[in-house]
């Protein structure tokens, strides 16, 4: 009989998201059998593209004043469950399950997802919280050894405690080439060459620099068709300072998207101008179809990239990242040869070493 690994997540969304259909397809049931809890109520699923088979439960709290009401029954459901293992992942089911497992007495382990926000922000209470539950938990996860040593410098969480799983994922197969033409005509339909961004609309995802780079772009290359997916908080901001330099013709806000691998596939340069990043994941989906990738060098995305997949630039450095831009385009060998190392590299980051690391922490933790 194995001993039961509980993963705490937001909501519905969340436990939909491919990481979580990784962790159930990829974990040992013979050793580690999962099952699932959201905080929230059910919601509507909104990637119908796999079914949760585990076991799901929910706590049913939708506002912050009813957490009591959340620890209190996540208390009950670790104790009637028998589980071994609180895993919980994001901000706000890190602090609710932290607190629950201690008072269940069950082992408890949380993946650090963000990287240095709160710190950069000045959001001290957040950062206080984040400190308080690395102390409570028995190991914390860090998606980068960048976060790791940002916790243990900045947040002083004892170095034995966090340990480095750097996050994986499934490879990314070539589309098929009717699809990615077809596609190629809607976002496209100049033929100039794409530059591509994956990434949420928010601040720290650098879109600013990477707008306020393209004019020398352009300058030296010609005509380029920006395309920028994802979807966020600060939609309207981004396309303003689109407005507001004149790219409305070059850059195109194309929201959230199912269809990554196509766009990759017709992408020329794949670009990522973060101001904090704990890992990136678009960047291995990138490397997993060659493309050749510019980024900076910020938080976890030196640990993806490595020093052969692409070209890191200073973070908030627009000439810098328009340099780097412009020698890749410029040279279809630099390309080339950047998106074979990136072929390689991506090897390393697969959904199924993730999950057999985190079944070591989880070992590590239960130990005698």
């Amino acid at each position: 009989m194995g001993r039961l690994v509980c993963h705490l997540v937001d909501d519905t969304r969340n436990l939909h998201m491919p990481f979580f259909r990784f962790i159930e397809r990829d974990h040992d049931p013979e050793s580690f059998p999962v099952t699932f809890c959201i905080v929230q109520p059910p919601g509507p699923v909104t990637n119908p593209t796999w079914e949760v088979k585990s076991h799901v439960a929910s706590l049913g709290v939708v506002s912050r004043w009813r957490y009591p009401v959340a620890i209190h029954r996540l208390v009950r459901l670790l104790r009637r469950r028998q589980v071994a293992v609180l895993h919980a992942h994001l901000y706000e089911p890190t602090l609710i399950g932290v607190v629950a497992a201690r008072l269940a007495g069950v082992k408890v382990v949380f993946t650090r997802h963000h990287s240095d926000h709160n710190i950069r922000t000045g959001k001290r209470r957040h950062v206080l919280l984040d400190a308080l539950a690395t102390r409570l938990a028995d190991r914390v996860i860090a998606v980068s050894e960048a976060t790791r040593e940002l916790m243990v410098a900045v947040e002083r969480a004892p170095g034995e405690k966090v340990i480095t799983v750097h996050n994986g994922m499934d490879p990314i197969d070539s589309p098929d080439p009717a699809v990615v033409e077809r596609t190629r005509a809607e976002v496209n339909p100049d033929g100039r060459r794409v530059i591509l961004m994956i990434a949420r609309l928010h601040d720290e995802k650098g879109h600013r620099v990477l707008i306020d780079a393209l004019p020398q772009v352009i300058e030296s290359v010609g005509p380029v068709q920006v395309l920028l997916a994802g979807a966020g908080p600060h939609r309207e901001e981004i396309a303003a300072r689109i407005r507001d330099a004149r790219l409305d013709a070059v850059v195109r806000l194309l929201g959230r998207r199912d269809d990554v691998p196509v766009l990759l596939a017709l992408s020329a340069l794949v670009v990522q101008p973060s101001l904090a990043e704990s890992f990136g994941y678009a960047l291995v989906e990138a490397m997993c179809l060659g493309k050749p990738i510019v980024a900076s060098r910020c938080g976890g995305i030196p640990e993806v990239v490595g020093t052969d997949a692409g070209l890191l630039v200073p973070m908030a450095d627009p000439q810098a990242l328009a340099t780097a831009m412009i020698d890749v385009l410029r040279s279809p060998e630099m390309a080339r040869r950047l998106g074979e190392a990136g072929r390689k590299r991506a090897q390393l980051f697969t959904s199924e070493r993730m999950v057999r690391a985190y079944e070591d922490v989880y070992r590590s933790v239960l130990a005698p």
